[in-house]
């Protein structure tokens, strides 16, 4: 819950809107540039572009967002009472639970199970501290 909660309070809708309208927006530009190119050339100017922007902007940023959620989230866990070492146990039942049946890393808007684990292992002391400062108040 902590971890959809973080996404509110992260801004995180706003700033994927933000960007997807930075997305669309160079997409018209390079659909003006390549307005007079042979059919063939304009249509694979404009595949690279997509695909470029995509796995370039759109797909890391959203990874970005994911992992500042599960950290968040994290904060919020601890800060209310919960075990955050529980958090690692939950992405490995995912994980176990997906059957291996998950896309490579670079084509997700998901970091991969593996990499949560990491990084939810890593934040789990510093979302311990943060909720001792905020407890102690």
């Amino acid at each position: 819950m902590g971890h959809e909660v973080a996404h509110a309070l992260a801004d995180h809708g706003g700033q994927r809107m933000s960007l997807n309208l930075a997305q669309q927006g160079l997409s018209l530009v390079a659909l003006k540039a390549s307005q007079n190119q042979p059919k063939a050339k304009r249509k694979a100017i404009l595949t690279v572009y997509s695909i470029g922007s995509t796995l370039g902007g759109i797909l890391p940023f959203s990874r970005k967002h994911e992992s500042e959620a599960d950290k968040i989230g994290l904060e919020l866990m601890a800060i209310a009472g919960y075990d955050v070492a529980e958090a690692p146990l939950l992405w490995k039942r995912m994980k176990s639970a997906s059957n291996g049946k998950t896309p490579p890393e670079i084509l997700s808007t998901y970091p991969s199970n593996e990499r949560r684990i990491e990084n939810i292992k890593k934040c789990g002391t510093e979302a311990l501290e943060v909720a001792r400062k905020i407890n102690s108040q």
